[in-house]
């Protein structure tokens, strides 16, 4: 069956509580995720710490927006953890009619993307558009009576218990996948310097202003190569770019102390990089390419790359080649490697499936929002 459609201002009206800033008082602070994903605990301010003259302070059982990004999603209902905290008037705060409106309902409705949809702007330079307060209580939405609402609520609940159980069992077993990793890597062999493994090389090319060039750059925290698209040779102010071939090991200088190396895997070969990316031989004589592609992804190495000092400095630090080979790694026989190696391959074959499962329940959490708003739950 169809739901009934109804303005929010039915069931919402503006609050209009706010409390003057006193320079001396502190205030803690909230802010929303975009895409439904609810409130974000912000650290604490000063009132001298703010230009806003007035907050609001926030009341469980209200319902609240993002002006800048509540057309995707930036919408919550307030949980009692962040009641008596504030916003900015950057977040309009309403009451909900208990008489017209279940929370629960409500607090379902702000996660739905097609909510998000009807409050998108319009037109050309749509994300420097706002959703006023007025746009959003003239918003319709399916919205029958309370003991509908409170039914498909409960559905809803029971459903998002599910899928958040399988959640929070995928993420322990990530932890201790993470944690065994861990444990075989740091047991492997002997520490040694990556300068017994790895050769400088360079397969340099002159960029040609008439050529294309596909460019690769490397994610951190050792998740491996991307694309980055093609670039024609007039649209950069390099000379010469690097070209990259499968089985070399690469890293990012300015973001090698947070895991940005790799091995690059066949698909990559050919690929360009600046000379930001410096490129090595790995040594097939004493190292396994797909052991030390493992050792890429391990935070322990990305640590020992990391400056220790603190602050600004430390993220500008760049690790320069030298600093890289002189990085002391485990390093078994070559038999025990490629056996770490074999280990390794199907703990990150269990990963990719359980990102595929996680796609799924986020997959199925949508559908569960679309059937119950479009009276099929």
């Amino acid at each position: 069956m169809n739901l009934p459609e109804r303005p929010l201002s039915v069931a919402l009206q503006l609050a209009t509580e706010t409390v003057a800033v006193e320079p001396e008082k502190e205030y803690s602070i909230t802010g929303i995720y975009s895409f439904g994903c609810g409130l974000i605990r912000r650290p604490a301010i000063r009132g001298s710490e703010t230009a806003y003259p007035r907050l609001a302070r926030l009341r469980v059982g209200q319902f609240t927006m993002s002006k800048l990004n509540g057309w995707e999603g930036a919408l919550a209902v307030i949980p009692s953890e962040f009641d008596g905290s504030y916003v900015s008037p950057e977040y309009p705060v309403f009451t909900i009619d208990a008489d017209v409106a279940d929370v629960a309902y409500l607090a379902y409705l702000a996660k739905w993307p097609s909510l998000w949809d009807r409050l998108k702007p319009r037109g050309s330079m749509v994300r420097r558009k706002r959703v006023v307060p007025a746009t959003l209580l003239a918003t319709t939405v399916p919205l029958p009576d309370l003991p509908e609402q409170r039914r498909i609520a409960a559905r809803l609940d029971s459903s998002f218990r599910s899928v958040q159980m399988i959640n929070d069992l995928q993420e322990k077993a990530a932890s201790l996948r993470t944690a065994l990793i861990d444990s075989i890597l740091y047991d492997a062999g002997e520490p040694a310097p990556l300068s017994g493994v790895l050769r400088a090389t360079s397969d340099r090319v002159f960029v040609n202003i008439n050529s294309n060039y596909r460019m690769a750059g490397i994610l951190s925290f050792g998740r491996g190569i991307f694309s980055r698209g093609l670039i024609d040779g007039s649209e950069t102010s390099y000379q010469t770019y690097n070209r990259i071939h499968s089985g070399q090991f690469i890293y990012s200088k300015l973001f090698g102390w947070e895991g940005a190396l790799a091995v690059v895997p066949p698909e990559f070969d050919g690929y360009y990089t600046s000379h930001e990316f410096p490129a090595f031989e790995i040594d097939t004589s004493c190292a396994d390419p797909a052991y030390i592609a493992h050792l890429a992804a391990w935070p322990r190495l990305h640590n020992s790359l990391r400056d220790k000092g603190t602050g600004m400095g430390s993220r500008r630090q760049r690790v320069s080649p030298d600093r890289l080979l002189q990085t002391r790694i485990p390093l078994p026989s070559l038999p025990e490697q490629r056996r770490v190696a074999c280990v390794l391959d199907r703990i990150a074959a269990c990963t990719r499936l359980t990102a595929t499962q996680e796609v799924n329940a986020k997959n199925l959490q949508s559908a569960l929002l679309n059937a119950a708003f479009t009276g099929e739950l």
